[in-house]
């Protein structure tokens, strides 16, 4: 589907201020050199600091390339990205936050995955040493229980994907936390979408403090992986399992 020279990319921010502004020059920059078309969409998930303030500027400083949404209330990083990926208008999908842990400059080798069979990429991290020794427990935690319970290969669950932004269209999510990537994911396989694999580096946060390991955010992942797991596996998979359009 489409030209593989049209990109959308989605970054949720919270709480940023002090990277957003030389985050949003280094994606946009890094688009361009890659990209004939390409959009850069921003949620800002509720920011009780100088996060949306900055936003807005950045906004109207790039104008179409760069579009903001703003979140009423918090969301969380999952139903956020949700949203930027509604709001896209071109054939390709990306993902990525503010911290930078992916090097945009990747998605040109990425982009060269795509046949006319295959779906979405996985991004894959080599390794989690960017991590905290409590982020690397959680994360792994994580990943071993969707795979043990669902009983799929996908390489790596939380951090960047690309789609074709045509398979977005009817896959419902119910998940409200950081398992909506994962849920979108196995919905997709299990409606027919074929994926493959890309394996990158994975970079530590250079400023400001990581927000995914809260408490409150762990457990609001566990709600959502079980309840999705008893879905999956009860016999309403014709219900809430739908595939491409």
């Amino acid at each position: 589907m489409g030209n593989k020279s049209a990109i959308s990319l989605i970054v949720p921010v919270f709480n940023e201020q002090e990277i957003i502004e030389e985050t949003v020059e280094i994606y946009l920059n890094d688009l361009s050199e890659i990209f004939d078309e390409y959009e850069l969409i921003v949620i800002d998930d509720a920011s009780s600091d100088h996060t949306k303030e900055l936003l807005l500027k950045l906004e109207k400083l790039y104008q179409r390339r760069l579009r903001v949404i703003m979140n009423e209330r918090n969301l969380g990083s999952g139903r956020s990205l949700l949203r930027g990926m509604q709001s896209a208008r071109f054939p390709y999908v990306a993902t990525n936050f503010a911290d930078r842990p992916f090097d945009t400059k990747e998605l040109r080798n990425v982009m060269r995955l795509f046949e006319d069979n295959i779906d979405f990429i996985v991004v894959c991290r080599r390794d989690r040493s960017a991590n905290s020794m409590y982020r690397k427990l959680t994360s792994l935690v994580n990943y071993y229980l969707i795979k043990l319970l669902f009983g799929t290969n996908i390489c790596d669950f939380q951090f960047v994907q690309v789609y074709r932004s045509n398979m977005l269209y009817n896959i419902k999510i119910d998940a409200s936390g950081t398992f909506v990537p994962p849920e979108l994911m196995l919905r997709a396989l299990a409606g027919g979408c074929r994926n493959l694999e890309f394996k990158t580096t994975f970079y530590a946060r250079c400023k400001g403090k990581a927000k995914c390991g809260h408490p409150r955010v762990v457990f609001r992942t566990l709600f959502d992986m079980f309840s999705f797991w008893f879905k999956f596996h009860f016999g309403l998979k014709s219900k809430y399992l739908k595939g491409k359009g």
